[in-house]
């Protein structure tokens, strides 16, 4: 006779293995894993029926837990067991009565200044590896990078922290980044997505309640990239996918700053990637929980005629009862064929006067009321008498909101240089012939 498969959850506390005593308490146990982008999470519902959790054993914001979920007599191989990483409680709520706990932690360094800090630097003649060891190093955690060299002439980052900043730095040159076991960890989704699968699921394999979309909202033939570098006096032009006058409706134009047209081709051919990638998604339900499926691998669908296909995992939902019942739901999205190269073109811009100007060292004092951009010019001094919003593109400071997944921040009061004029827009650097952040100045 088969033994029953049972569940249960190991937890370290602060350096203390404290398994035996959480089991009398736990409700429920959850486990977010995500592939790239956010930090894994875990949730504990606590029942605190004698009371010693709102007592002796109150949590404490900070406090560091260690998780693995085991599997017993899972398979006919024997037990499995899954490694959920390290973690930072971050928050929890008590309600009652009867009294309840609902502990909630997140994968991130126990320095909160990681997430909470926002800082302005500017990181000059660098490499993309040698600025997230940087950050890590902050942090006081490891770092491990998986991609390709990118060099980076100069990027600011601009009152923001160092999560949200590098995390959309990577974004930006067409790599992920996750937080993972005390490291942050850079890695290739398109090398990750050749990688073998690691199951190959039917329709047995899976509840009755799963789905599948796909749609063209948001998705692209090709784009289109154009971008001129007042430090270089150059204008960057590139373009992929765009060989008909008909796929021009679907054509992303992409505008962000670049200091070569090699680093504006990969800039472009990672939006429009990353646009692409979530065209056909599909979310399951395992019948039986597979700890060999994490975020960030493999699996296959067959059995479903035209959704069958190679499929990357970009998230992994566990759910573990107090006794015992577990459950593991997949968010995947079909393996398509990525845009790898571009053609461009780089040419010279003529100099000319007016606000084309970058030598100009005049110093303009923003004022209550209508600010006239046409009287300045690039390189001037520019003060800011109050705090403003900084967007990413001039496009988004007009519209006063941030599209496209892109960062936002803030320009405190201050002195700082135009390094660029568009749409009645100023971008205010504190590095001249560094990209900074749009403001609207009015």
């Amino acid at each position: 006779m088969a033994k029953a498969r049972r569940a249960s959850v190991d937890v370290t506390y602060n350096g203390a293995n404290v398994t035996t005593k959480l089991a009398d308490y736990l409700a429920s146990f959850s486990y977010t894993d995500i592939s790239s982008g956010s930090s894994d999470s875990i949730s504990l519902q606590v029942n605190d029926r004698d009371r010693k959790w709102i007592n002796a054993w109150l949590p404490e914001k900070g406090d560091k837990m260690t998780v693995k979920v085991k599997l017993k007599n899972w398979t006919d191989a024997g037990d499995k067991s899954l490694s959920c990483g390290s973690y930072v409680i971050d928050d929890f709520s008590i309600s009652g009565t009867p009294i309840k706990l609902k502990i909630e932690a997140v994968a991130t360094p126990a320095d909160s200044s990681f997430k909470e800090t926002s800082r302005t630097q500017t990181y000059e003649n660098t490499t993309l590896e040698n600025i997230g060891q940087e950050i890590a190093g902050r942090a006081g955690i490891n770092f491990y990078y998986e991609a390709e060299r990118v060099d980076i002439g100069a990027v600011e980052q601009s009152e923001q922290d160092d999560c949200e900043f590098y995390n959309n730095l990577v974004t930006t040159y067409g790599y992920a980044m996750k937080i993972y076991k005390d490291k942050i960890v850079v890695f290739s989704e398109a090398t990750y997505e050749t990688k073998p699968a690691v199951a190959t699921l039917t329709e047995s394999d899976i509840e009755p309640n799963w789905e599948w979309n796909t749609t063209l909202c948001q998705t692209y033939t090709g784009a289109k990239y154009e971008y001129t570098n007042s430090d270089t006096n150059q204008t960057f032009v590139a373009s992929t996918g765009v060989t008909t006058p008909e796929s021009s409706a679907r054509v992303l134009k992409v505008t962000d700053a670049a200091s070569s047209l090699a680093e504006g081709k990969q800039i472009m051919l990672a939006k429009l990637n990353d646009a692409n990638k979530e065209d056909t998604t599909m979310s399951v339900t395992l019948a039986l929980p597979d700890p060999a499926i994490i975020a960030t691998s493999c699996v296959k669908i067959s059995g479903l005629g035209k959704i069958n296909g190679k499929y990357y995992v970009e998230q992994v939902d566990w759910s573990v009862g107090g006794n015992g019942a577990t459950t593991q739901k997949l968010t995947m999205r079909l393996i398509g064929s990525r845009f790898e190269s571009a053609s461009g073109l780089a040419t010279e811009v003529a100099t000319s006067s007016g606000t084309e100007t970058s030598s100009s060292t005049s110093s303009t004092t923003d004022a209550s009321g209508t600010v006239d951009v046409s009287t300045l010019s690039k390189g001037d001094s520019y003060t800011l008498t109050e705090t403003k919003k900084g967007y990413y593109t001039a496009a988004e400071a007009l519209a006063g909101k941030a599209t496209g997944g892109h960062p936002t921040g803030t320009r405190k009061a201050g002195t700082y240089i135009i390094y660029n004029i568009s749409q009645g827009m100023l971008n205010l650097t504190t590095v001249s012939g560094t990209p900074g952040s749009w403001i609207n100045p009015n």
